[in-house]
């Protein structure tokens, strides 16, 4: 089973809606990073002037339709996933994402698991220390899920030696 983890960025708590959503697995090979297109016209004033200056833009940038169809072919070939995330809210950004427009989306090819156990956050945090070029592209989806990746690997590493 494949493991991946996700970030996103949304523009303002109150209306959450997606900015950018990224995926990235275990092994680093599978690599999803995707924008809307149209960005949301109300975010928040941190959002604005701490997330989108640091947003791909070009190809990333997608329409909603286009975001989940990216999605789509970009998870059904891995089969069966378990994504992890350290906040609920990206679940159901990536929920969003997965069903679209769509009636009857196809069945999810993944499961979810919130991941903050252990030394997880503090692990991250020291990504960030020791990464300072990572730490200034810090609030980019792809980033953080690189650094969440990067602490959970870490974290593993830390238990198999216990």
């Amino acid at each position: 089973m494949i493991r991946l983890f996700l970030d996103s960025e949304w523009a303002n708590d109150a209306l959450r809606e997606l900015v950018s959503l990224a995926l990235v697995s275990e092994d680093g090979e599978h690599v999803f990073y995707a924008e809307r297109d149209p960005l949301p016209s109300m975010p928040s004033s941190f959002v604005r002037e701490s997330v989108y200056p640091l947003l791909n833009r070009g190809q990333a940038a997608m329409t909603d339709q286009a975001m989940s169809h990216a999605l789509r072919s970009f998870l059904e070939p891995l089969g069966d996933c378990e994504i992890f995330a350290d906040a609920p809210l990206d679940f159901s950004m990536l929920n969003r994402v997965w069903s679209g427009c769509d009636r009857s989306p196809p069945a999810v090819p993944y499961r979810t698991r919130l991941a903050r156990e252990g030394m997880l956050m503090q692990r991250l945090e020291h990504y960030f220390e020791v990464n300072p070029v990572q730490a200034a592209r810090r609030h980019h989806a792809l980033v953080d899920a690189v650094a969440f990746r990067s602490a959970w690997l870490d974290e593993q590493a830390r238990k198999s030696l216990s």
